[in-house]
């Protein structure tokens, strides 16, 4: 009878199987994978509304998941058994490891039959980052330069300090920093002069004239723990260690909302992050704020560490002319139009980001700044295990440098890191 049972339950299973395989194969039905925060989620889902009314009869299926690192893996697995949806959301983070499935359409043969958009309109770093073996596998959306340093206008005023300038270098953040920060007698911060979203340290070794490897493309060994890379990391570690002008990652850990908490209560003077911090910011009502870019060390033309998203289909799609519509809906001029008014995202259309649409008179002022580090931009390496490096060797390692009490020598601890990275992931260049 137990058997019976299962039996019946099994047929079940693969009857609703059938029956959804059936419902995905329907031509006017689009399943739409994407991620975002509340702002972005409200954005893409009127986009998806308008695309429907636009198209009678068509009708999307939007499944949101988080940005994490199981996006990717979800959909690696759902493409193993044929469960995956028909356009996503993907990241210069994801996309090599969903580029290696095999399972993303070549967007080059849909892209040449419109006369209105060609892939030399976009930022050639993120179509040259979303490129495979001469396929273009993903249509940028937006172009993300993590070079923003969000500063506090009127904490530079009362201190008589001159705002950051584009061509400003480490040596004039230092000095910034020092004259902002203030701290009771005890130590304890009442203000601060700098602090970074997260351990942005891909900046500073950009910055530097360094990189982590000696190339994005095709890596034979690593190099952040030398020349310009190395230089850049100490400058951040100094910043925390000597000059104590920033909070260590476990303080940013303890404030509710990590120093962009502290940025918008006005206890920050400078704060480095992304774009996508603007729609929170615009909020502030206390104080007068902008943006500079990331500053350089002197004498460097620097790269800035960027990102950027856009959108896919999977290969064999029932529908894929309907697909390539919603892809260039969301990721043409209307889509990324729409980002911008909020000051979520800039274009990754060139002419739209030189565009009122994106230069629009609203804070900040100055994110004109943000033309120039996207055409500097550089993404995380086209090297499918740059997650697993990042996760099981880069962060476990270095994650002590940045916290309060680290009494080690970080020359030393990177070096070794360097080694260690070597010999795991370049075992034959020895």
């Amino acid at each position: 009878m137990r058997q019976g049972m299962k039996a019946l339950a099994a047929a079940g299973m693969l009857l609703a199987a059938l029956v959804g395989c059936k419902r995905e194969a329907d031509p006017n039905s689009i399943r739409f994978r994407y991620w975002g925060d509340t702002e972005e989620v409200k954005i893409i889902e009127s986009l998806l509304k308008d695309f429907e009314q636009a198209n009678p009869g068509v009708k999307i299926r939007p499944e949101r998941k988080n940005s994490d690192g199981t996006y990717a893996d979800v959909l690696l697995t759902e493409f193993g058994a044929g469960t995956a949806p028909d356009v996503m959301f993907v990241s210069t983070d994801n996309i090599d490891i969903l580029a290696e499935s095999g399972k993303l359409a070549d967007l080059n043969p849909w892209l040449a039959k419109e006369p209105d958009l060609k892939a030399s309109d976009f930022y050639d770093a993120m179509t040259s980052r979303f490129m495979k073996d001469g396929k273009l596998l993903v249509l940028p959306r937006d172009v993300a330069p993590i070079a923003c340093i969000y500063y506090n206008k009127d904490l530079f005023d009362a201190a008589k300090l001159p705002y950051p300038k584009d061509d400003w270098t480490w040596d004039d953040l230092r000095a910034d920093a020092i004259k902002l920060t203030q701290r009771e007698a005890n130590g304890n911060p009442i203000q601060l002069g700098f602090a970074d979203d997260w351990n942005l340290v891909d900046a500073w070794i950009l910055a530097g004239g360094g990189k982590h490897m000696d190339s994005f493309e095709h890596p034979t060994r690593f190099t952040f723990a030398e020349g310009g890379a190395l230089d850049g990391i100490l400058f951040r570690f100094n910043l925390l260690t000597r000059d104590k002008v920033m909070p260590s990652s476990s303080d940013n850990q303890s404030l509710n909302g990590g120093a962009g908490a502290m940025f918008l209560n006005g206890t920050l003077g400078m704060f480095h992050s992304g774009l996508w911090k603007t729609p929170s910011f615009r909020r502030i009502t206390k104080f007068k704020w902008d943006v500079a870019p990331f500053p350089h060390k002197k004498g460097v033309q620097p790269l800035y560490w960027s990102g950027g998203s856009g959108y896919t289909m999977r290969d064999g799609v029932a529908n894929p002319e309907l697909c390539w519509k919603l892809i260039k809906y969301m990721a043409g001029p209307e889509g990324q139009k729409r980002l911008a008014a909020t000051g979520l995202a800039q274009p990754a259309l060139k002419a739209l980001a030189n565009s009122p649409a994106f230069l629009d008179g609203q804070d900040p002022l100055n994110k004109k700044m943000l033309l120039n580090c996207a055409d500097h931009g550089l993404a995380s390496p086209a090297w499918k295990p740059w997650q697993e490096f990042e996760r099981t060797v880069w962060g476990p390692q270095t994650d002590p440098m940045w916290i309060k009490g680290y009494e080690g020598d970080p020359v030393a601890l990177l070096k070794d890191v360097q080694k260690k990275a070597d010999e795991k992931f370049f075992p034959a260049a020895k």
